[in-house]
């Protein structure tokens, strides 16, 4: 016997049919997490607890008290049904009551309350960005559609800038050490400007992002730094202590980079300013040129130049003249101190025909010792006799007073 088969809508409206008839009207409490109000009106999201998670669906026509937010504590009351398209169970809420806020909620509000007192979120301490980056750092997952957005936005406006890209783990166990880590490394590149987020989640998705140890990597960071986590309604920690929050990765790659064309529009505005500038300029310069040629001052310029240099010539003149007299001056006081010392050299005498009488040397002196005018000559000594030319030895024969 062959089994029946049976179409995958047969099986899903049985399994549908089933569970509508067995649960009915039930109440479910759980944590709200990837809440998304659409544009239609109606309100899609999880339900959760520490072990499983169940779809949910209100729709536009079901009044509603109060605005759901993700980690929100609530009782859903409605019916649990299957969601044919997707075959995916799911609870159609006929009325929502919040119950409080869910554990990572509290623990979101307590930090985010404790790093402002802290001054972590002060908008003076926030780093400007770069006018015109060349290198951009870029922390997220290598394989999300952030870092493709990222780079497409970049490569787009500023092809020429340079993209380092420090792949991260951006959810789950260790995804918080991770990232503190690459934003630490990025800093021993030469990237000028920082990106730090991954797409949309839920908030134990972007749980990471909403941890001590990030929102310190970010504060102490040298380099300012861009936070883009999640979509434009998703808000962590991460987005209040950089010094700029993105709404989307998208705009986060636009935040750090200038369009090529808006940087050639600004250059070209730049030179057609400096060329007007230029011109009004030099038409200022002819004009102030042709009203001082017309000036009588300037037209007898020519020969009070030439007055000039005839005086530069006499004084010329005047100063080789002062020059030659000094020179002589001095030559003439020189040549009277030269003859003045030359009269008081011992031998200076000789020229007029004197003698020098010298003792006898003694035995191993180079010279014998002039005979002063005081001294007294003996019988029988032997002296040197020096002339001008002449050089004789004697011997004293006989002496008188």
């Amino acid at each position: 016997m062959s089994d029946r088969i049976l179409s995958i809508s047969d099986i899903t409206r049985s399994v549908q049919h089933s569970l509508e008839d067995r649960y009915g009207a039930v109440a479910v409490q759980g944590e709200i997490s990837n809440f998304l109000q659409h544009s239609s009106g109606h309100r899609y999201f999880t339900l959760k607890d520490s072990g499983a998670q169940l779809k949910a669906v209100m729709w536009r026509s079901t009044p509603l008290r109060f605005t759901p937010t993700n980690g929100m504590s609530v009782v859903a009351r409605g019916k649990i049904t299957l969601y044919p398209p997707s075959g995916a169970m799911q609870i159609e809420c006929r009325s929502l009551e919040a119950l409080g806020e869910g554990d990572l909620q509290l623990a979101f509000e307590a930090l985010k309350r404790d790093l402002y007192a802290r001054g972590w979120f002060d908008s003076l301490l926030k780093k400007p960005l770069p006018r015109f980056p060349t290198t951009i750092g870029v922390v997220t997952s290598a394989t999300g559609a952030a870092v493709r957005d990222i780079c497409s936005t970049l490569q787009r406006r500023m092809p020429l800038a340079r993209i380092i890209l420090r792949p991260t783990l951006v959810q789950g166990e260790g995804a918080a050490e991770d990232i503190a880590a690459a934003i630490q490394e990025l800093h021993q590149t030469n990237a000028e400007v920082l990106i730090v987020g991954r797409g949309g989640g839920s908030i134990e998705d972007l749980w990471a992002f909403n941890t001590e140890i990030v929102a310190d990597a970010i504060f102490h960071a040298r380099l300012p730094i861009i936070s883009a986590v999640g979509h434009e309604i998703d808000f962590t920690i991460a987005d209040f202590v950089a010094d700029v929050r993105a709404a989307t990765p998208t705009a986060a790659a636009e935040l750090a980079s200038r369009d090529q064309t808006e940087i050639l529009s600004a250059l070209y505005g730049t030179r057609e300013y400096l060329n007007r500038s230029l011109e009004q300029h030099v038409m200022l310069l002819k004009e102030q040129l042709r009203s001082l040629s017309e000036q009588s001052a300037l037209k007898r310029f020519p020969s009070e130049i030439l007055r000039k240099q005839q005086e530069l010539d006499d004084y010329t003149t005047r100063l080789h003249k002062a020059t030659e007299r000094t020179v002589a001056q001095f030559k003439q006081h020189l040549e009277a101190r030269v003859r003045h010392f030359s009269s008081l050299h011992p031998l200076q005498p000789l020229e007029r025909g004197f003698a020098l009488l010298r003792r006898e040397k003694p035995e191993g002196q180079p010279d014998g010792r002039i005979v002063a005018a005081s001294e007294e000559l003996q019988h029988g000594e032997r002296i040197t006799i020096q002339r001008k030319k002449q050089t004789v030895q004697a011997s004293i024969a006989a002496v008188s007073v």
